[in-house]
């Protein structure tokens, strides 16, 4: 089993959820039921990911053996004019994931994540208010849309227990599940900074429901949260 990653170009931004679809017909090598178009960003994202990062040799077995103890894949790319599907090894995905993220960035691409359903947008496709999403099990998430934040909320478990919702300015919301948070296995630690030390203010929520709401209401900019909960000041 493997930590899988796809690259492709989009002239314009598309959901989280509509990627899935496209990366669903790319495993299937359907092309052109994926609507995916050939771009010169894909080949030149291709070239620079295997100068990094080494692609499996079929030259051989001792060949072979020499290569596995430096390439991250599992086994080879899947590769076309207009899409990069890559199979990492669990053990390197840590690693090797951001830096294949970062790397499609740079060449103008999107990269999706199957594994938590994430379409990580290059920088000319992102929103301008500077929100970004931090699981403690996963990639960091630049602009994600609001399914993407949903969704990371309803994953916070005891393994994978904080989620850090974040702005420009020193402006965050973020939770905390469970004894990390000195609290009940169910419980949440919910805490938002307004951009300043005085205002910092914490509650103590029970259901993933009003951790998502709060979750939205913080993405979208509202001003007034919509979960009836005691928020306290946080003492500094």
């Amino acid at each position: 089993m493997s930590f899988d990653l796809a690259v492709w170009f989009e002239p314009e931004r598309v959901s989280a959820s509509d990627a899935a679809g496209k990366y669903e017909r790319l495993c299937d090598s359907d092309l052109a039921g994926a609507g995916v178009v050939a771009s010169e960003a894909v080949s030149a994202f291709h070239q620079a990911l295997i100068m990094e990062f080494p692609e499996l040799s079929s030259a051989g077995d001792d060949c072979q053996q020499v290569s596995v103890s430096v390439s991250p894949w599992t086994a080879g790319l899947d590769v076309s004019a207009a899409h990069v599907l890559m199979p990492l090894s669990w053990s390197r995905a840590s690693e090797t994931a951001p830096e294949v993220v970062a790397l499609a960035g740079r060449h103008g691409l999107v990269c999706f994540d199957p594994q938590a359903e994430v379409l990580h947008l290059p920088p000319a496709l992102r929103g301008t208010d500077g929100l970004s999403l931090q699981p403690c099990v996963g990639l960091k998430v630049e602009d994600p849309d609001l399914d993407v934040i949903e969704r990371a909320v309803r994953r916070l478990s005891a393994e994978n227990w904080f989620l850090i919702l974040e702005r420009r300015l020193g402006r965050y919301l973020q939770v905390a599940q469970g004894p990390n948070a000195g609290l009940s296995a169910n419980g949440f630690a919910v805490e938002h900074r307004d951009g300043s030390p005085d205002r910092h203010y914490r509650c103590v929520l029970s259901e993933k429901d009003q951790v998502a709401t709060v979750f939205a209401d913080f993405a979208s900019g509202e001003a007034a949260w919509s979960v009836d909960a005691r928020w306290d000041k946080v003492s500094m």
